[in-house]
């Protein structure tokens, strides 16, 4: 990672569901974090990551991530997700509705475990709502819904008034995926029009990184871990990249309590020099003070715009369905 002397590390910042509630119920919150020059905001990192002091109360992190990207016009959101309660056919409509919705200023991040559901504090805490967690659930939770994301490309939708033709039938592809989970079939709307979603992984354990590295975007490593994560990362296959020689970004976690000075971070910056960015996750109640810190680390530089994937500089995903047979027949022109 480049030291502040030249270009500067990439920023990011880690929310837990109490701390986003406070971001978007306070409109000088919202607009300081949109302000910020952050790469991304995960929101419900708890849900992925332990935390200090459990939470007494949680919110779906997809739905939070909605509401926090319509009160902002430029920041980024990862919201978490495990394979403990989601589903690759619900995970994938809810991250493509949220790349429409956003102009791709959006994606997920996972993680093999739930805290907050293994402590019982999600509602409908049961058996026949929970599943084991494991990286090889978390990898091919995130497969699937890569795929899934896949089935309907946008560009299929020619909305031909002439031929009155809304869209190319033969040209949405069928998901046959088997693996930990069983899909089949397309989603049920069209991949974001600003490419495929982000996807990252909190990775928090050292037999995770392997599978991280393979199938994420982005993979986030808590501090200390940086130099055995950068190895799994560089020896990844890019498999899921359109340009299979690149490899995930890796960020690491940097912890900010309050009082934190900036001479604190850069000191986490300096210790992590092998990761692409920081991920700043303030620990106490208020995120405003973490939230300076970033303007104050970045002072004058331009906010970064346009969908996640590009501001990050990230391959344009690889065709999942390359050989995928049309689920429909060719469109009859109607003159």
């Amino acid at each position: 990672m480049p030291d502040l002397d030249g270009a500067r590390p990439r920023l990011a910042l880690a929310l837990t569901g109490d701390q986003a509630l406070a971001v978007q119920a306070e409109d000088a919150l919202a607009s300081l974090l949109d302000r910020a020059p952050l790469a991304f905001t995960v929101v419900g990192a708890d849900r992925v990551a332990p935390a200090e002091a459990g939470a007494d109360r949680t919110v779906d992190p997809s739905m939070l991530a909605t509401v926090l990207a319509a009160r902002t016009t430029t920041a980024a959101f990862l919201f978490a997700s495990s394979p403990v309660r989601d589903h690759p056919y619900n995970l994938a409509r809810r991250v493509a509705s949220l790349g429409h919705l956003t102009r791709g200023r959006t994606g997920l991040v996972l993680g093999v475990a739930d805290p907050l559901a293994a402590a019982g504090r999600v509602r409908g805490e049961g058996p026949e709502l929970t599943r084991r967690a494991g990286a090889e659930e978390a990898h091919d939770l995130a497969s699937a819904t890569r795929e899934l994301e896949q089935t309907w490309p946008y560009d299929a939708i020619v909305a031909d008034r002439e031929q009155r033709i809304f869209a190319r039938g033969d040209r949405i592809r069928r998901a046959d995926h088997q693996g930990v989970y069983s899909v089949a079939g397309p989603l049920t709307l069209p991949a974001p029009r600003d490419g495929a979603s982000v996807v990252g992984w909190w990775a928090n354990r050292a037999d995770e990184l392997e599978a991280a590295a393979d199938v994420a975007d982005i993979v986030i490593v808590p501090q200390g871990c940086v130099s055995g994560a950068r190895s799994a990362v560089d020896a990844a296959s890019g498999r899921y990249f359109a340009d299979p020689r690149r490899r995930p970004l890796l960020f690491t976690v940097a912890d900010v309590p309050p009082g934190t000075a900036v001479a604190d971070v850069r000191a986490s910056i300096a210790a992590a020099s092998e990761a692409d960015g920081i991920v700043l996750r303030p620990t106490g109640s208020d995120p405003s003070e973490a939230i300076g810190l970033a303007g104050r680390l970045h002072a004058g530089e331009r906010l970064p715009t346009g969908p996640l994937r590009a501001r990050l500089g990230l391959p344009e995903a690889a065709d999942l369905l390359p050989d995928g047979p049309g689920v429909f027949p060719a469109p009859v022109p109607q003159p």
